[in-house]
């Protein structure tokens, strides 16, 4: 082999470590920015394919502006009513804009919860229970609704599916 030959190789090997090193830092750049999501003050649509590869029910229409605006327009609730630290510690230091992590990062289970075990203490259940990113939101969105009055049923927050 000549000694062109083995610089070129030599030159396509370090390029081609260079751009994959230049691709992983761009993943992770975007990985990063994907794991914190910018709080959106109108309605989200609490769709998650990552939990639920396929959503049986309708997806949620999440009306995050009414929930945060004062009475009587909305609801008057504060960020840390739904948003936690890694020990379940209101963020109340947010604000409308703050990135916040997705749900799915702790909550990381998919799919529904199995049948409460009757070995495990209710505690322990519940600890179970919040694994999963269904039991999580569930417990959390509809925690609320029942301490402030409002709706519990499927059908109420869940649309019919279109067929």
């Amino acid at each position: 082999m000549s000694k062109r030959l083995k610089q070129i190789i030599m030159i396509l090997t370090i390029s081609g470590i260079g751009m994959l090193f230049l691709v992983a830092g761009i993943n992770a750049e975007e990985a990063e920015k994907a794991e914190k999501k910018p709080c959106t003050p109108d309605v989200m649509e609490m769709k998650n394919e990552q939990a639920f590869p396929q959503h049986r029910m309708g997806i949620v229409q999440f009306d995050h502006k009414k929930h945060v605006a004062d009475k009587p327009d909305g609801y008057g609730l504060g960020c840390g009513e739904c948003h936690h630290d890694e020990n379940g510690e209101p963020l109340s230091d947010l604000k409308p804009g703050d990135a916040v992590k997705n749900c799915l990062e702790c909550h990381n289970k998919q799919g529904r919860p199995a049948r409460p075990d009757p070995s495990m203490s209710p505690e322990e259940q519940q600890k179970e229970k919040l694994k999963y990113y269904y039991g999580a939101i569930h417990e959390n969105c509809m925690g609320c609704h029942k301490k402030q009055g409002g709706p519990v049923s499927c059908m109420e927050c869940h649309p019919q599916p279109q067929r």
